[in-house]
């Protein structure tokens, strides 16, 4: 193996190391609760059928 493609190599490992630390992260993330919707909301929006 060369020297370039062991760079290579070791570029794609550090890259997917990184994609699958960003989506952990990501889905980890707390999103704000929503709050349950109060009546009046509900008068204001037309019925789900």
């Amino acid at each position: 193996m060369n020297e370039q493609q062991a760079r290579d190599d070791e570029l794609e490992k550090i890259r997917s190391e990184a994609t699958s630390w960003l989506a952990k992260m990501a889905k980890a993330q707390h999103r704000p609760n929503v709050e349950q919707r109060r009546p009046e909301h509900d008068a204001m929006t037309p019925a789900k059928k």
